[in-house]
């Protein structure tokens, strides 16, 4: 069984994304077969003979990451062969991953909110937006920077989700926090079948966050980063 990786690296992202995809090919201990796909502006820039590369434009933030969906739909004939997708974000880094991460629909806890109650999640609370929930819902907060499972289900959700994000945009609605807002919502109609700890997306800067680092989200000046 192979484990497809995906990795967004676009503009000043590129060489974060190389050095994400170098520490799963390193840190991932698990007994799936691995390829490692980066979706970039810059493909004659890769000189890794073992990464893969996918081209989509560069886009200012929000942009590139509220059409991550698209590119995942847009390229489903390149994907959809495989047993597991994952998508990573591309300045996070593994610690220690194994296969305890594989299921059908795998999502992260927000560290963020872990210990938070629903109403005081950031959900999109617009009801003009397609990634509205309620003040009612009760329910845990996911941060979109590692998720995936099975190829069939995640390829399914990008293919929902590309949709009704490019209706958001057609309307003038931008998700609270666009394409996050959106797996929350898809996550609350098709619930995720497994549920990672936050230590999966353990914000590196933090001090006496009470779970094991299995994959850190590694400081950024985000402003440098992005074209604003």
């Amino acid at each position: 069984m192979t484990i497809a990786w995906l990795v967004i690296g676009t503009n000043r992202y590129f060489d974060l994304a190389l050095d994400c995809l170098r520490s799963i090919k390193t840190n991932y201990h698990g007994s799936q077969e691995q390829e490692f796909i980066l979706f970039t502006d810059q493909v004659k820039k890769n000189e890794s003979d073992w990464v893969k590369t996918v081209a989509i434009p560069h886009e200012p933030f929000p942009m590139v990451t509220l059409h991550r969906y698209r590119y995942f739909n847009s390229n489903a004939s390149l994907l959809d062969h495989f047993d597991f997708i994952f998508y990573v974000d591309a300045d996070m880094k593994f610690v220690d991953v194994g296969d305890e991460i594989l299921g059908e629909r795998v999502v992260t806890l927000h560290p963020a909110f872990v210990h938070e109650t629903s109403s005081k999640c950031t959900f999109d609370r617009n009801p003009e937006c397609l990634a509205y929930v309620p003040d009612s819902y009760d329910g845990p907060y996911f941060q979109n920077c590692f998720q995936g499972g099975k190829a069939i289900e995640f390829l399914k959700m990008s293919r929902r989700l590309a949709r009704r994000i490019k209706r958001d945009l057609k309307n003038h609605v931008m998700p609270l926090w666009h394409d996050e807002s959106h797996m929350n919502w898809y996550m609350i109609q098709n619930p995720p079948t497994r549920v990672l700890h936050p230590g999966y997306a353990y914000p590196d800067w933090w001090k006496g966050f009470n779970f094991p680092r299995r994959i850190i989200n590694v400081k950024k000046d985000a402003v440098t980063l992005r074209d604003l």
